[in-house]
């Protein structure tokens, strides 16, 4: 074999492990259904987590994605399968995000805020919490739990004499 041919040979390899090293790795989970369950697997096919959830919001994690337990809670996972937190349940659904915010909830059922990465951003400690709305958010610690309206739907507001705003932060401000 010439020099040349040698050369061709060389950077021919050289080309082609570049190639394969620049590979990218699928971090995506994937909704499944098994027996009227949800679950997610990865782009391989494996089990990441199992199908024990009785609705899906998110058809791909790519960072984070909800499901719905058996007791109506709304859980968020990260692409790595791991239970992050609970979300507040709005609208039939996780909460919107507003303001790059979402709220979130604890075992206890406080209030906190995540951002859309996943990250708790403010942790649960209100007893209710309003979306960000012009930089602020309207949050309290006391008051309870009242039904909206008459008539037989599901919606219902919180009563409380103690409300307060707060900076994405989590600092008070004196805004309203």
């Amino acid at each position: 074999m010439n020099t040349l041919n040698k050369l061709f040979c060389i950077s021919l390899l050289g080309f082609a492990l570049l190639l394969t090293s620049c590979g990218t790795t699928d971090n995506r989970l994937f909704a499944v259904e098994r027996n009227e369950m949800y679950g997610f697997v990865n782009a391989k096919g494996d089990t990441v987590i199992n199908c024990k959830y009785n609705l899906c919001f998110t058809d791909t994690i790519e960072r984070i994605g909800f499901v719905a337990n058996e007791k109506g809670q709304i859980e968020c996972f990260n692409n790595k399968g791991e239970f992050l937190f609970y979300v507040f349940n709005y609208d039939n659904g996780p909460d919107y995000p507003q303001e790059g915010y979402f709220r979130i909830l604890d075992k206890n059922g406080l209030f906190g805020y995540a951002d859309s990465l996943g990250n708790v951003v403010i942790k649960p400690q209100y007893r209710f919490a309003y979306p960000f709305e012009d930089g602020k958010a309207k949050v309290t610690n006391t008051g309870k739990k009242v039904k909206a309206g008459a008539g037989g739907d599901d919606h219902w507001t919180w009563a409380s004499d103690n409300w307060f705003f707060i900076t994405p932060k989590g600092n008070k401000t004196a805004d309203k």
